[in-house]
């Protein structure tokens, strides 16, 4: 792919579940040790809980489910997610780039994507989970501005690899 294509981000659209079902999947073969979720368990849902799942997140109005492109590949995913317990409070879920398409910006403009609609939102706070190395998902959140929130604890059940929760503060002028 030419390193001049452009990058763009935009909310999925409730009909595009099939698209979203082959992201998340790729995402959870490629990089299984970044989500607490797993490929098989993801690949037993059948199309209708796919779109089920994208349809009630379109229209919560506390779920951001974002496609990134590189020209007019669909190469990467963002969740964003108002906490149910804070609303003061936005998650940030699902962040994944195809490998072939690192290095261009994609993530980093996903994730600002989040920020701005959390900000929308009078969020004071962005939170996420990642995997403790120095990989360049925990170089752009530290770049960010996310900072570690309480202890590490393991990815998930049984494994090995450990997880930082982090958050970024919003700044009151910013609401």
């Amino acid at each position: 792919m030419p390193a001049h294509c452009a990058i763009t981000v935009r909310k999925f659209e409730v009909t595009e579940s099939l698209i979203y079902r082959n992201l998340r999947l790729s995402a959870l073969e490629e990089s299984p040790a970044a989500f607490s979720s797993n490929l098989i368990a993801e690949q037993s849902r059948t199309d209708d809980e796919w779109a089920s799942r994208l349809r009630i997140a379109s229209n919560s109005g506390f779920d951001l489910p974002l496609i990134g492109y590189v020209g007019v590949e669909a190469a990467g995913l963002a969740w964003g997610k108002v906490d149910r317990s804070d609303s003061t409070i936005v998650n940030v879920y699902q962040m994944w780039v195809a490998p072939e398409c690192r290095g261009r910006g994609l993530a980093r403009l996903l994730l600002r994507s989040i920020v701005d609609w959390a900000v929308s939102l009078r969020a004071r706070s962005l939170q996420l989970g990642a995997v403790c190395d120095d990989s360049p998902a925990m170089r752009l959140y530290i770049s960010e501005g996310f900072v570690p929130l309480g202890q590490i604890a393991p990815l998930r059940s049984g494994s090995m690899l450990m997880v930082q929760n982090m958050r970024l503060h919003i700044p009151q002028s910013a609401v």
